[in-house]
């Protein structure tokens, strides 16, 4: 499906020069026309459709106010889009065609969320200097190592699970990084400078090679780490193996996806009694018990809050 400048501004529902946010998902879109009039845009959503080339997107140089695009789910086989995006802040090109980063992300130097998951990319490249860079996630490519990138003193998240790393890197040169996840790759070991990342919360590691406790040691040293994943590793087979992570590293809430804390288990034990006192008020109120019924649903409404401020606090953990 080609987009025509005159099908955009009926998505759009205003003159294109005062469109500043536009939603294009999953519309079978293989070419746009008249990007180049949206010259206040900043968000553009193409992402489920069927781009596979820069040069689909007419006018895409002319969007110069462009900071968040999400071109997910296309069939992209390079960054050349890039070039016009200088601005850029957020950048989601996963699920394409990738086989490399290119040259041209380097001048994206904006840039502070980059997302290239399921692709085919095998080596992180050209990143260096992409100084505000807080955001990057490359699972499910083919890499087998992270380059270490001295200069991205604001990054704080990195996802390259389901690739072939072997190694973790020095991360002690991410002072700001809070999670790590390296889930499904090849590391059978947990390296001594990891001792230095205090900042960390959260760590996947799941399905691994990791086979020992000597392998391990060196996370007992983030003051907070609050969320460890070690699941599928063969180190889960020891004896005892939950009672003594938890021992080894107090700071933890969440472990193997699952959270222990005594103020979640008492607030969850507090729910569930209050769950079935609703079912016990309900039942009564169908005999003719109007009051009981009553009750019933404002403890229901309480539970409601209470799962909503549980599902904060969880995220918050996480």
């Amino acid at each position: 499906m080609k987009l025509s400048t005159t099908d955009l501004a009926d998505i759009a529902g205003q003159p294109l020069g005062e469109v500043t946010s536009i939603d294009l998902r999953d519309r079978g879109i293989t070419h746009v026309d008249g990007l180049s009039e949206c010259v206040k845009l900043r968000k553009l959503d193409l992402s489920s459709n069927k781009i596979e080339t820069r040069d689909t997107l007419d006018g895409l140089h002319g969007a110069g106010s462009l900071v968040h695009v999400n071109l997910a789910n296309n069939q992209l086989r390079t960054m050349s889009i890039v070039e016009d995006m200088l601005q850029i802040n957020v950048l989601n090109l996963s699920n394409n065609q990738l086989s490399a980063i290119s040259p041209s992300v380097a001048k994206c130097k904006e840039l502070k969320a980059l997302i290239l998951g399921q692709n085919k990319i095998s080596k992180i490249e050209y990143l260096d200097g992409l100084l505000n860079l807080n955001t990057l996630v490359v699972s499910q490519n083919e890499i087998s190592k992270i380059p270490e990138m001295p200069l991205l003193k604001e990054l704080t998240k990195i996802s390259a699970a389901h690739n072939k790393i072997s190694d973790i890197p020095d991360l002690t040169q991410y002072p700001k990084l809070k999670e790590i996840r390296l889930n499904d790759n090849r590391i059978a070991a947990v390296p001594e400078s990891i001792r230095g990342c205090t900042g960390l919360k959260v760590v996947d590691l799941g399905n691994n090679k990791i086979d020992s406790w000597s392998s391990v040691a060196p996370l007992t040293s983030i003051p907070y780490l609050h969320n460890l994943n070690l699941k599928g590793n063969p180190v889960c087979e020891q004896a005892n193996y939950r009672e003594k992570v938890i021992e080894m590293i107090p700071s933890l809430r969440v472990l193997d996806g699952e959270r222990f804390d005594q103020w979640f288990l008492d607030h969850k034990e507090k729910r569930q009694q209050r769950k079935a006192a609703v079912v016990a008020g309900k039942e009564h109120g169908q005999k003719g018990h109007d009051d009981m019924a009553a009750h019933a649903m404002q403890t229901e409404a309480v539970i409601e809050a209470e799962e909503s401020i549980e599902t904060m606090a969880k995220e918050e953990v996480q």
